[in-house]
């Protein structure tokens, strides 16, 4: 069965990570392009790692037969000084074959370049403005406190800016929100990591308990904090012993992100 990694830093997939991947049946990967802006200390250095990601990883990936898609936006944990400029090129970046999205954005209250949050929201609803004009989908990042503050603020967004619920996926998702997302319309993202303390057993039962039609699993592989690169397939098999479908699994590792990301696979 084919499978699709729905958010991960490319980054954080060494060799190893990509063979053992495409062993395990993942064909297809969303990379985050917003995720490298981490170390972003200007516009410049994010659009490089914009282009890298696009270009560099692409071909990297095509070794083990995997296809990569990216998403790209603002880092609301690294909004450099002179970010207007990434606002100036993003609409150019928006018209490249291979971007699908644009994300992770969102807001966060413990960001230390940007601890303005009406500052965030702005940028916030200029990239959701963009998102709308070239039709893509949303990756937004949900804050680990006030969680379901934090969703209500950004339905009011998403309205505000006449996006289409079900093309915003809501990631860093757990058991407490998950059905308050999919209930809304948006897309759950659930990310198996221990920094979320989220096991492929944990999202397993998420699944099983909601809306399969409106979730997406994603490794969320990044390179500082411990991750795994095959929580997606793993999830999967922990689906299976569940009791669930291999319809129900196709549906969540493949037809859902296929759809959200208008992929054409």
């Amino acid at each position: 069965m084919k499978l699709i990694d729905s958010h991960v830093m490319m980054e954080s997939l060494d060799v190893m990570d990509l063979e053992a991947m495409a062993a395990a049946g993942i064909t297809t990967l969303i990379a985050d392009g917003a995720g490298g802006m981490d170390y972003a200390t200007s516009a410049q250095t994010a659009i490089n790692y914009f282009e890298h990601t696009l270009v560099g990883e692409t071909k990297r990936a095509s070794d083990y037969f995997i296809d990569v898609y990216v998403i790209l936006g603002i880092n609301m944990n690294a909004v450099p000084a002179d970010y207007e400029k990434i606002l100036d090129a993003l609409p150019e970046y928006l018209k490249r074959d291979r971007v699908v999205g644009v994300g992770e954005i969102g807001m966060e209250p413990r960001s230390g370049t940007c601890p303005d949050l009406n500052k965030q929201e702005e940028i916030l609803s200029a990239e959701f403005r963009m998102a709308k004009e070239h039709n893509k989908a949303v990756v937004l990042h949900l804050p680990a406190t006030e969680r379901t503050k934090w969703i209500e603020r950004y339905l009011e967004l998403i309205d505000k800016a006449q996006l289409e619920r079900g093309k915003v996926v809501i990631v860093h998702s757990d058991a407490s929100t998950t059905k308050i997302i999919t209930d809304a319309g948006c897309i759950a993202g659930i990310s198996v990591l221990p920094m979320r303390r989220i096991t492929p057993e944990d999202a397993a039962k998420i699944v099983a308990e909601n809306d399969m039609n409106r979730i997406l699993v994603s490794s969320d592989s990044r390179v500082r904090h411990r991750s795994d690169s095959l929580s997606v397939p793993r999830t999967a098999l922990q689906m299976r012993r569940l009791g669930l479908s291999e319809e129900d699994v196709r549906r969540v590792f493949f037809d859902n992100p296929n759809k959200v990301f208008n992929l054409h696979l």
